[in-house]
């Protein structure tokens, strides 16, 4: 929705959305998990070859204003070369310790993540979970 507010001496358009509040809701996930790209289940789903691309899915959160929850996914295509290639070196042993962290088999994540962290130090959101896994 387009809409314009404010009063005679000021006007202002702006734009509200569900969308735009889930992108707004996304750009502050990317900050948080230090990536710099991050998309939804929604444009996930939308690509026509996601194969073509270096997606790495990274978690499921419950965001402000919507009731279920979003499906977030790194897209690590434009990374640097070293790092893109870390990330795709780790990317099945990253994927099975984020399916044990959500059954909650923190142990085993735990050891998963570390193995991650081994091979791509500089992995922030394999840090992320490895924070958690020792948290709880």
């Amino acid at each position: 929705m387009l809409g314009t507010i404010g009063g005679v001496s000021r006007m202002d358009s702006t734009v509200i959305s569900d969308a735009v509040n889930l992108a707004s809701r996304l750009e502050n996930l990317t900050k948080n998990y230090g990536v710099p790209l991050s998309i939804a289940r929604q444009t996930y789903s939308r690509l026509t070859n996601p194969e073509q691309y270096d997606i790495r899915k990274i978690d499921e959160v419950r965001v402000k204003g919507k009731s279920e929850l979003v499906t977030v996914y790194e897209v690590f295509d434009a990374d640097a070369p070293e790092v893109r290639s870390l990330k795709l070196a780790t990317l099945d042993m990253f994927t099975e310790a984020l399916s044990l962290y959500n059954q909650y088999n923190l142990s085993e994540a735990k050891s998963l993540f570390s193995d991650c962290l081994r091979h791509n130090p500089g992995d922030k959101v394999a840090q992320l979970y490895l924070q958690r896994c020792c948290q709880q």
